[in-house]
């Protein structure tokens, strides 16, 4: 069985989403918005009083903005996907994590914030450098069978999917024709060995 990374392979022809360029100079602001997106232990829920607002920008090196994807680059450890995504997929996601609302330039769409936690990284055979996990390497028996999207406590900035989730997703995301949703595969690529 294979783990696939959810990874968006559009990110350098897309715009991104994050705080408003202006707010980086408000003191504690960053910090401040950051920390909405941090659970302090992976996979625990989020709550928000307010919704955080966020703004589309080009890649770094870009001066126009291009278009967006319907799941839009994000530097936090979940997704941002619009009502597109929402529509489609939004039943099969939610069965593992939460879709929370957020204005990104003043119109609704959803924060992705994975709650299945899945422990099955082999940490003594990954590649790790600096203290991350760079080339993970999956104990395949600790994998869920069943169609499951999870993050890895070890490396919780990822998110993962099993073959059965993986099929669901591309069947979803051709019939609704969604963009910014592709998959890296880890347990068989030439970069990876599986435990």
């Amino acid at each position: 069985m294979s783990v696939w990374e959810i990874r968006n392979f559009l990110m350098n022809t897309v715009a991104w989403v994050g705080p408003a360029p202006e707010t980086e100079f408000v003191p504690d602001f960053g910090v401040s918005f950051w920390q909405l997106f941090d659970t302090k232990a992976p996979g625990q829920p989020l709550e928000w009083s307010v919704r955080p607002e966020l703004v589309a920008f080009a890649p770094e090196g870009r001066k126009k903005l291009p278009p967006r994807a319907d799941v839009s680059p994000f530097t936090a450890a979940g997704l941002v996907v619009n009502e597109k995504v929402r529509t489609s997929l939004g039943e099969f996601l939610t069965q593992f994590g939460q879709l929370l609302e957020i204005n990104v330039d003043g119109k609704t769409e959803y924060y992705y914030n994975v709650t299945n936690v899945v422990p099955c990284i082999d940490v003594e055979r990954s590649e790790i450098s600096a203290g991350f996990v760079d080339v993970p390497v999956f104990q395949e028996q600790l994998v869920p069978v069943e169609p499951s999207i999870f993050i890895e406590p070890v490396i919780h900035a990822r998110i993962f999917v099993n073959d059965a989730a993986k099929s669901i997703l591309e069947e979803r995301i051709a019939a609704n024709k969604i963009r910014g949703m592709d998959f890296k595969q880890w347990g068989s690529s030439s970069d990876q060995k599986v435990a």
